[in-house]
This record gives structure tokens, C-alpha cells and sequence, in this order.
């Protein structure tokens, strides 16, 4: 079975997800607005092995719960692909403080699940372990 990635419905979808990943920075202001720009009102966002959230108010409360205060993010994405609304990413998600200094990194593999303009799912896979080496003293408390 061949996947055409050159579909309009694909193209859309990684066109959707690199526009969200440029969203969430450089402001506070802009990361919590991306919620609500982006996220479907019924969203599973899963962190594989840390949390699943159902909805923009579970995941706007998850990001606030956050172990690593932070301002804004910035995403850097290594590489996209899709097929039909799936759009696979890895990436280095950045924690900022407000003036940009990075304050932790993280490296995940995602895969987003588009439902016309909207995330309706995302799936996070990283190395929670080492995430947690990672995080200044102080930052991260393991559950």
C-alpha cells in the first residue's frame, strides 16, 4: 500500500501543526492562547506515562501543573511527515522564561491527529526518566 503525502488533506495538517509549534511563543500571552486557537474543545493530548487530558480546560490545567515553571516554549521541529490528518513530528520542545532563556529541553516524538482546523488528538512519547535528570534542582518533583 502506497500513502500519497502530497495530498491537500496532508499538506493541510503538517501545515496546521507547524503554524501551532510557531504559536506558543515568544509570550505567555500567545502560549495560553494557542489553546484555544488550536485545540478542538473535546482534545485527548497524552503524555505517554505522565498524563492524559480530555478537553482545553484539562490541558490548560495540565500545562499550568506543569513541574517546570516556565513563560512560553518554543517548539523546534527535527522533522514532520503525515498521512491523511496524521501529522508525526519530532521535535525539541523548549521551556522559556520571558526573556528566552531556555530553562529546559525536552526531546519527544508526537503524533497529532487533525480534525478540520483543530487538534482533536496528540500523543507525546519521551524519555520522562531522563526528562526529569534534565530539569534544574528544584524544578521537577516525580510523583
Amino acid at each position: 500500500m502506497s500513502i500519497d503525502v502530497h495530498d491537500d488533506q496532508t499538506q493541510g495538517a503538517i501545515a496546521l501543526v507547524r503554524e501551532y509549534f510557531n504559536s506558543v511563543g515568544p509570550t505567555a500571552e500567545q502560549f495560553w492562547r494557542s489553546f484555544d486557537t488550536y485545540f478542538d474543545e473535546n482534545a485527548v493530548w497524552e503524555n505517554v506515562g505522565v498524563s492524559r487530558t480530555v478537553g482545553r480546560d484539562q490541558a490548560i490545567a495540565f500545562a499550568k501543573a506543569f513541574p517546570v515553571k516556565f513563560d512560553h516554549m518554543r517548539i523546534e521541529d527535527v522533522s514532520l511527515a503525515g498521512a491523511g490528518n496524521r501529522v508525526y513530528v519530532e521535535r525539541m520542545d523548549h521551556f522559556c522564561k520571558a526573556d528566552g532563556t531556555i530553562v529546559s529541553s525536552i526531546k519527544a516524538l508526537g503524533v497529532l491527529e487533525i480534525n478540520g482546523k483543530k487538534i482533536a488528538s496528540w500523543r507525546d512519547y519521551f524519555d520522562t526518566a531522563g526528562f526529569a535528570r534534565s530539569v534544574p534542582t528544584g524544578l521537577y518533583t516525580e510523583a
